[in-house]
């Protein structure tokens, strides 16, 4: 069995999500033959592991915590890049950094990567959005729910006003559409419960041509059972069929949600 220590730069509590999914992963054997040997905080506490040995490598979990290695170093050590993480000037440290997929696409960010890379793609706390692991009352809306109508959330930042006007009226009254991107659908989405909360109890998630609230809220759509519905279609009917389906469903089943609490 390997033994990694992971370094971040942020306090015990505040670390970030890359982070807690590397230690989840490592705590609960998801990574073969690796295990966690402790988490450091700062360039002293690394001193003081790495003196106490039975260390094959050391994994920076964000850009600042990547300063705490001198730049001759005697050990293994790479780095996982978020989309929040920077500066990346440190990263020249690295022997191998691993990637989100979203920041090859950025050339400014890409440059500024000096060693090898790898991409890992999207992280994503599957547990956290399964209803059947970790199911979220629907009381985390109640500021704009109404469990008389059928819940749908918006994930882009088109106009609920545009997707409501190619339904019929009945299914249009019938329809409590939350838009996540919007003024009031941040201010409401200020936790990772409530985003939880909502993608679990929504009937589906309508995504169609405006910027999405995450890079991959499709897959958190997905991990939490939620339908989703392209609006990215030359026929908007096409989409407002598939909505008013799911309204007659829903209608017939009583309006019983699809996770009932």
């Amino acid at each position: 069995m390997r033994r990694v220590i992971l370094a971040t730069s942020a306090s015990e509590g505040a670390e970030s999500y890359g982070h807690l999914m590397i230690a989840d992963a490592l705590d609960r054997a998801r990574v073969p033959f690796w295990t966690r040997a402790t988490t450091i905080r700062n360039a002293a506490e690394l001193s003081q592991a790495l003196a106490r040995g039975g260390v094959d490598l050391v994994h920076f979990t964000d850009a600042a915590a990547a300063a705490f290695a001198p730049m001759a170093r005697e050990y293994a050590a790479t780095a996982s890049l978020f989309l929040d993480d920077v500066p990346l000037s440190s990263r020249a440290r690295d022997d191998l950094d691993l990637v989100d997929l979203s920041l090859l696409e950025d050339e400014a960010l890409a440059t500024g990567l000096n060693c090898r890379t790898s991409v890992i793609g999207p992280c994503l706390d599957v547990d956290a959005f399964d209803p059947t692991i970790t199911a979220l009352p629907r009381e985390h809306l109640a500021s704009v729910d109404d469990e008389s109508r059928m819940l749908l959330a918006l994930g882009s930042d088109d106009e609920v006003g545009k997707i409501l006007a190619e339904l019929d009226d009945e299914a249009a009254a019938a329809c409590n559409i939350i838009a996540m991107c919007s003024n009031e659908g941040l201010a409401l989405l200020d936790s990772p419960s409530r985003i939880i909360a909502l993608l679990q109890h929504a009937e589906a998630m309508i995504l169609g041509e405006g910027s999405q609230f995450h890079p991959q809220i499709s897959l958190h759509a997905a991990a939490a059972g939620c339908p989703t519905i392209d609006c990215l279609t030359s026929d908007p009917r096409d989409w407002a069929d598939e909505i008013s389906s799911m309204h007659n469903e829903w209608r017939s089943a009583g309006g019983v949600p699809r996770f009932p609490d």
